[in-house]
């Protein structure tokens, strides 16, 4: 199934017994492949083998014995790490995007990739730190929300998100505090039609609904919400391959 991948990327240093081995493994790894890991990256044909097969020579460990991980450095030059011998430091999500997952981003951490063989995708970054101060900021607007005298209809969904986001502030809690945080579209950008790819604007589009929801405009909000719903179960069928075409129209 198409998926999309939240990742954290931990200080090297911060893995303690652990960083002696990722700091051979990255090592080798740009010296192979001439630069770090990248979230765009896609392994052909026989690749990966081929290369598991040299560091296994090269540090002298059985395969099993050799973990991966997604590495980038920071300006500078620091190097930090995502394990994906395990699911702590990489959350998946099948055929759509979470909610409230754009909710730790900004617009600002955009970064999009395209090539000529229609390979192409968008993910975001930020600091861990502001990651977590936006997920803070928007459970105080939730709470701020619901405990308004106003009739509010959404009331519902923001209990839901609500208890969406202290999930996440549970699996965030885990990490060092100097980490980064990436959300990789992944696989579920080849089934928005390239020419609509550049307009895909879900992190805006949910701070939109917030601040329509914080400023008691339900009217609006529940029309956005409408619409951005309408929009992933779209993309989500088209991942599940529930209708002929391949791509978004």
């Amino acid at each position: 199934m198409p998926s999309s991948t939240l990742i954290v990327y931990e200080p090297l240093d911060s893995f303690r017994e652990k960083s002696e081995y990722w700091r051979k493994y990255l090592k080798f790894y740009e010296r192979y492949w001439g630069g770090p890991t990248s979230p765009f990256g896609i392994w052909f044909g026989n690749e990966y083998n081929v290369f598991r097969q040299a560091l296994s020579d090269h540090l002298n460990l059985p395969h099993q014995d050799l973990p991966d991980c997604l590495f980038m450095k920071d300006e500078s030059g620091n190097y930090f790490v995502a394990p994906t011998s395990d699911s702590l430091n990489c959350f998946a999500s099948e055929n759509v995007i979470p909610f409230e997952w754009f909710l730790l981003f900004s617009e600002e951490g955009r970064k999009n990739f395209y090539t000529h063989w229609g390979f192409n995708s968008i993910h975001y970054n930020s600091t861990l730190e502001q990651s977590k101060k936006r997920l803070i900021s928007t459970r105080e607007r939730i709470e701020e929300t619901i405990s308004g005298e106003s009739a509010n209809p959404l009331k519902v969904f923001l209990r839901n998100l609500d208890r969406s986001l202290e999930d996440l502030r549970k699996w965030l809690v885990q990490f060092d505090a100097q980490s980064y945080m990436v959300l990789n579209y992944g696989d579920i950008c080849n089934y928005i039609h390239p020419y609509t790819l550049k307009n895909e604007n879900s992190v805006t589009e949910v701070a939109r609904i917030l601040e329509l929801i914080s400023l008691s405009d339900f009217g609006e909000a529940e029309l956005a919400l409408k619409v951005f719903f309408q929009k992933w179960e779209d993309i989500g069928t088209k991942c599940t391959g529930s209708t002929e075409d391949s791509r978004i129209q």
